[in-house]
């Protein structure tokens, strides 16, 4: 594991309270991280919340740092508790991890027809996603 993908507690605990440090431990010892999928630079992980929802982690590394978010409705400082989970399963059992091509890569191999439907398959699961196509596209109008 190279570098960039160095994790330390000392790291984690620079970006979340020590609350959500400590439920985060009890996140990871009672396994409810359910899937890691590291893709390129980025880590993608399913973790089950209290009330039973599966929240989504995205963990991205960059030059000896990381970046997260986190589908779940924590609002109270730094990083949730199913972030912290992610890092710490990385830290662990990264070696357990599954690896697969990084998304950039995958999206540069699809022609314009199959990124077409790929959006609107995803709009069909997301509907919310429509909103952030509209701003992409409202974006792009006003550089051009």
């Amino acid at each position: 594991m190279s570098d960039l993908f160095i994790v330390s507690e000392e790291m984690i605990l620079a970006k979340v309270t020590e609350k959500s440090f400590k439920r985060g431990i009890d996140y990871y010892d009672w396994g409810m991280v359910e899937t890691v999928v590291r893709r390129g630079s980025r880590l993608f992980a399913d973790v089950l919340g209290s009330e039973e929802d599966l929240y989504h982690v995205c963990v991205s590394f960059q030059e000896g740092d990381f970046s997260a978010s986190c589908t779940c409705p924590y609002d109270w400082g730094g990083y949730c508790k199913h972030i912290v989970a992610v890092l710490l399963t990385w830290m662990h059992d990264g070696e357990s991890v599954a690896v697969r091509a990084p998304v950039e890569d995958m999206l540069a191999a699809l022609d314009t027809d199959r990124l077409r439907a790929l959006v609107l398959a995803m709009l069909e699961t997301d509907p919310g996603l429509a909103e952030t196509i509209d701003g992409f596209c409202h974006q792009g109008a006003l550089a051009t």
